[in-house]
């Protein structure tokens, strides 16, 4: 599972990083665009300052004579002359004393109480029309100079066509941005940036850019963005075919199992005489992705020795619910499912709560649920596997010895524990042919099981003379390729649908 891990880790970490170096750029490239901006807003600006400035040294050698018509004349070709200005306005003690506009009036409300700084903002209910404007005031004596500028040059000075940035004119608290009123704050906020100007007393107010921005870095980056993507997938794979090369088993076979790639094959156990269906032994296989079915003899081994056989067959044991729950009205009453279950995973402390939970996962209780004990793994019987296999069957549990005479001490485990079935491996059934001497090993066999009264459950059935045998022995459960293989879940269901006349004896 690691060595899967590793490319998916390695391939999010390449595309990450190349998200976050890309976003760097396009964020470092917006911040110096919007400072140039603030910048060319400044130079906007300025112009229509050195405009009002101009206009100014005017008004000024206006105050040093008389305000007659020639001289209001002269002040309004000034103001009409500048592109950017509205109106001059000389005030003398406070009071309106000549205006570029006939009849000396002005556009402001409350003129002579306006603070005389040499830069104002005077929202829009500051003005006669109800429009905002910029004020350039200079004091000269007694007389006071006042040089008003629209709000459309101002906004026109702001307008820099930059996509998610927005300008604004601040002098002193007072803002002015592309649209409504003159705003006023105590402070700049945290999301704006300023730039002041050199010249003037104002600066320039935007906002910061985002230090992300999802839908722009995929605007201005897409292709790029998705040129990562897969450059990160190629990465990842290219790794996971080279750590995967020499992947140990344990690990192929762990990623296996969690992913449920290990999955229960039935063989069906039939009544040898009359050709009923009486059960199922859960065997199992891996799904292999690549390979196809891969056979038990290749990972089980792998699976005892590493300690997995233990989360395989608690695997195994909820497809198995799950299969039979399914089909739970198409089961004859007794039918047996049983699963082999190895020595180190019944020697675990919650091995009877497992069980107990999985009988309780069925949603027929009548089932005959057998726990095969094999052989083939030695099984230290201590008083402890006694009681743990005695609760069981007082909870309604078969149990049964797989590959009898095969392994260690099948004899002792007879002896010491309760069997409810013994299933005769393959290797004795194989050997019955048409000669009588074929026989005799299992003839004793045969023999001790009746004298112990424990059931037979004969495996490897593959030939008629096998079958012969078996029935004049009264053996009742037969497995094997004579009568079916064994087969997923899909395959099972048809066997149960052709066999729909299945009766328990």
């Amino acid at each position: 599972m690691r060595n899967f891990l590793i490319p998916i880790a390695v391939a999010i970490s390449m595309f990450v990083l190349g998200v976050f170096i890309l976003n760097t750029q396009l964020w470092y490239s917006a911040q110096t665009d919007s400072l140039a901006g603030a910048k060319y807003a400044i130079k906007n600006m300025n112009i229509i300052l050195d405009e009002a400035h101009l206009a100014t040294r005017t008004a000024i050698n206006i105050a040093k004579n008389r305000c007659s018509l020639e001289e209001q004349y002269q002040l309004g070709t000034e103001a009409a002359l500048l592109p950017h200005l509205r109106t001059i306005v000389i005030l003398r003690h406070g009071k309106v004393w000549c205006s570029s506009l006939p009849g000396n009036r002005v556009l402001l409300v409350n003129v002579d109480s306006l603070p005389d700084s040499q830069l104002l903002l005077v929202p829009a209910r500051g003005t006669v029309n109800n429009l905002p404007v910029l004020l350039y005031q200079t004091n000269v004596a007694d007389n006071r100079i006042v040089v008003t500028m629209s709000d459309r040059h101002i906004r026109d000075a702001l307008d820099i066509p930059l996509e998610g940035i927005s300008y604004s004119l601040k002098v002193g608290n007072s803002a002015l941005g592309r649209s409504g009123d003159v705003t006023t704050e105590n402070e700049t906020l945290s999301h704006f940036r300023l730039v002041d100007a050199q010249n003037y007393p104002y600066s320039i107010q935007y906002t910061a850019p985002p230090v992300f921005s999802l839908p722009k870095l995929i605007y201005r980056a897409g292709g790029i963005l998705l040129f990562l993507l897969l450059l990160s997938c190629l990465a990842g794979y290219l790794l996971a075919k080279y750590l995967n090369k020499n992947t140990l088993p344990e690990e192929a076979l762990r990623w296996a199992i969690s992913k449920g790639e290990v999955i229960p094959f039935y063989q069906p156990i039939v009544n040898g005489k009359e050709g009923t269906l009486r059960g199922v032994e859960v065997l199992a296989r891996w799904k292999h992705p690549q390979a196809g079915y891969i056979s038990p003899a290749s990972f089980i081994p792998i699976a005892e020795k590493s300690g997995l056989i233990v989360p395989l067959t608690q695997s195994l044991m909820t497809q198995v619910a799950n299969d039979m729950n399914a089909i739970a009205s198409k089961l004859p009453e007794g039918f047996h499912v049983g699963i082999n279950y190895s020595a180190s995973h019944i020697a675990t402390p919650t091995f009877v709560e497992e069980c107990i939970n999985y009988k309780g996962s069925f949603c027929r209780q009548d089932l005959n649920l057998v726990i095969e004990v094999t052989e083939r793994e030695h099984l230290d019987v201590n008083e402890s596997i006694v009681q743990t296999l005695n609760v069981l069957h007082e909870n309604g549990f078969a149990i049964a010895l797989d590959d009898f005479g095969t392994g260690y001490s099948g004899l002792s485990y007879l002896h010491d524990l309760h069997i409810d079935y013994i299933k005769i491996d393959q290797s004795f059934v194989s050997r019955v042919t048409e000669h009588e001497d074929s026989t005799r090993i299992l003839d004793s066999v045969l023999d001790l099981a009746r004298k112990l009264n424990i059931s037979i459950v004969a495996e490897g059935v593959e030939t008629q003379e096998q079958l012969n045998y078996l029935n004049r022995n009264n053996i009742t459960f037969l497995q094997g390729y004579y009568f079916f293989k064994p087969v997923p879940f899909t395959e099972l269901i048809r066997i149960l649908l052709s066999k729909s006349k299945t009766k328990v004896i």
